[in-house]
């Protein structure tokens, strides 16, 4: 008997072919990447060249934002009309911020990233569907990070500043903890 396959799981993986092309040739010597890919998945050290944007590491969420949207290259991002490169931007805010998240996750700062769940793959292409909100709730703070005490204490939304004012801090707490040096 053969083998049903979805278009849509054929439209996943060709997506992630075009979306990780940058990324294999960068990591050749990790893991693969594929439609499945979460952000749970990946090593340490792709997680902290994303985070680290120093690296020039936003081209690569570029690159896999237009590659899994079929809209070519990830150098030419920041050149598209106004019309395309705004909601791609809400894309990229929500990766990044989500790359950040999943860096105070392996800390123990925080318990879960939103869509932590789902394949960067699904939430790009998902995207322009309403599901994801570029500017998410930020995740609670895990009573494990140094400072949550003072966290306990704060309204809703005086948490979800502290949490991402967090961000420099953890980014740097993770290069410790994998060992990058300075």
């Amino acid at each position: 008997m053969e083998k049903v396959v979805s278009l849509e799981s054929v439209r996943n993986r060709k997506a992630a072919q075009r979306g990780f092309r940058q990324w294999r040739q960068k990591f050749k010597h990790l893991t693969a990447f594929d439609e499945n890919t979460r952000w749970a998945d990946l090593p340490d050290e792709v997680l902290f060249f994303l985070a680290d944007d120093e690296a020039g590491s936003k081209y690569f969420l570029y690159d896999l934002i237009m590659g899994v949207l079929g809209l070519g290259n990830g150098m030419d991002f920041e050149s598209l009309p106004s019309e395309k490169l705004l909601p791609l931007l809400d894309v990229y805010f929500l990766l990044i911020d989500q790359v950040r998240f999943e860096c105070m996750r392996r800390l123990g700062w925080i318990e879960e990233i939103p869509f932590g769940d789902l394949s960067l793959i699904l939430i790009i292409r998902n995207h322009g569907h309403g599901q994801f909100s570029p500017l998410a709730s930020p995740p609670k703070l895990s009573s494990q990070h140094p400072y949550y005490p003072l966290y306990v204490g704060l309204s809703d939304m005086e948490k979800g500043v502290f949490v991402r004012k967090s961000i420099p801090e953890a980014i740097q707490a993770f290069k410790e903890k994998i060992g990058k040096p300075r």
